[in-house]
């Protein structure tokens, strides 16, 4: 194993973290919780990198998140807006500690994702979190922690994410237009964005809003606690496994159904389904892919998968290294098993010094 440099990002000891491995910028951690230090960040609201936010109020002086992140996170969580040790913030503004400066920036994920910026002394750091480009914000770092999620090249499957969520919305109209409903599956955060595409940013004849929209209660208080200046332009939606809901099915209505992936009822197990974010797309793979299955009732059913690219590719990740031009890129293995391969593809493609971060022992 490559020997662990020394420089202030620490592996920080699995024994001492809660919930989550987290990342660790001179004195500042990510996505994760330690016990007794000043300061943490979260950087966007999917569940793999908020896991640790109860317990995070416990152990941090200060918590600092973007404002959609703190929206979408007290949305599910009420309680938390009473805690003073969140500090929501926007992209690009300073937080000043007793010895870092820390900003915020856009990371081009889900609404509110954010990479995390700190100055210390004469050094400075990055963390990408999860990210996609080009549309990021990007600035210099000595030392910079890179998110391995999609870290294979196999795993790059291109896409036109606008074209593709204007075709989404074509399909569903088709599928109404036939007197028949749709569930769409999607993880939170990629779920709001599809919803407001269907709403707010497709421009062309939209689904009738005498047609019911359908979502879980948690994800209806995120989607309009995220788009609170647009959200007089959203039609009233009926909550998930609600009577009003029951009566849809019941009385063969069409709707449209946004769900979170593992969310799924077996009575509307027979509609049509569109799968988000479930799924790697392969290069060769297009990004619109029809599928059949078999559902819980033996019925043949069918579907289709909709690739909308919220990681940035391997070229990419490897245009953003040489932005930020650092002394040494650290690729984190705590989400996926793609560090090593990501951190040699770095050193041999772009020059960089790169090391994998080691994995729990």
């Amino acid at each position: 194993m490559t020997n662990w440099p020394e420089c202030p990002i620490d592996v920080v000891d699995p024994q001492k973290s809660s919930k989550f491995w987290p990342i660790k910028l001179d004195n500042v951690y990510c996505d994760g919780v330690i016990r007794d230090k000043p300061i943490g960040v979260f950087t966007h609201f999917h569940k793999d990198h908020t896991k640790a936010i109860e317990d995070s109020v416990g152990d941090y002086d200060k918590i600092l998140l973007h404002h959609i992140t703190f929206a979408a996170v007290t949305a599910e969580k009420p309680g938390l807006r009473l805690r003073q040790q969140f500090k929501p913030h926007d992209f690009g503004e300073r937080f000043e500690s007793k010895f870092e400066t820390i900003r915020l920036l856009d990371a081009n994920h889900i609404p509110g994702s954010s990479q995390v910026h700190v100055e210390a002394g004469n050094e400075s750091y990055l963390y990408s979190g999860d990210f996609n480009y080009p549309d990021l914000t990007i600035r210099p770092a000595d030392y910079l922690v890179l998110d391995a999620t999609h870290g294979s090249p196999y795993y790059d499957g291109k896409t036109d994410r606008k074209s593709v969520l204007n075709r989404m919305v074509e399909d569903v109209k088709k599928r109404i237009d036939s007197n028949k409903s749709v569930v769409i599956r999607s993880d939170a955060g990629t779920l709001q964005e599809i919803i407001w595409h269907f709403e707010v940013g497709y421009h062309g004849s939209k689904i009738p809003h005498d047609v019911p929209f359908v979502t879980i209660d948690t994800q209806k208080k995120i989607l309009l606690a995220i788009y609170q200046d647009e959200k007089d332009q959203f039609r009233d939606m009926t909550v998930y496994d609600t009577p009003e809901f029951w009566k849809l099915v019941y009385n063969n209505k069409k709707c449209v159904i946004f769900v979170t992936n593992g969310t799924i009822n077996s009575d509307i197990d027979r509609y049509y389904t569109i799968r988000v974010g479930q799924y790697m797309f392969t290069k060769e793979k297009a990004a619109i892919q029809e599928y059949d299955s078999v559902n819980k009732h033996g019925e043949k059913i069918s579907g289709c998968r909709y690739n909308l690219a919220s990681h940035a590719s391997i070229q990419d990740i490897l245009k953003y290294v040489e932005q930020v031009k650092p002394k040494l890129v650290v690729t984190d293995n705590s989400r996926s098993g793609y560090a090593y391969q990501l951190s040699k593809l770095i050193t041999l493609k772009t020059g960089y010094e790169s090391i994998p971060r080691p994995n729990k022992q």
